[in-house]
């Protein structure tokens, strides 16, 4: 290996993921724009190891889907992968039996 061609190549294959991220999620990400992120892994990567390069902690209750699949965090990701990232958010309609935000904060200073 003492030739430059002889010598085994530094740079590890990667893929390129396209990630969106939720409302809840882009609030917890100052600094970044609206749109989708791009973001460079390993080419052995899994949605667990995207959450990491996100900073998002690993007990948080995300959802995500791959390609608009729903994916566990054990999902290998792809070259060109669209992620969209979700959480669990309250409130829905109004409906027989559903507790709702409004009825919960009734008589608050919250009008509705």
């Amino acid at each position: 290996m003492s030739r430059l061609h002889d010598a085994p190549n530094p740079v590890a294959p990667s893929i390129s993921v396209s990630v969106v991220l939720s409302a809840a999620l882009r609030r917890r990400r100052p600094g970044r724009d609206q749109g989708p992120e791009r973001h460079v892994l390993p080419a052995n990567a899994r949605v667990a190891d995207l959450l990491a390069v996100l900073g998002l902690d690993a007990a948080m209750d995300v959802t995500a889907a791959v390609d608009g699949a729903l994916a566990e965090r054990t999902t290998a990701l792809h070259d060109g992968a669209e992620v969209v990232l979700l959480v669990p958010m309250e409130g829905g309609a109004e409906a027989a039996g559903e507790a709702t935000m409004r009825k919960a904060v009734k008589g608050s200073c919250l009008k509705p």
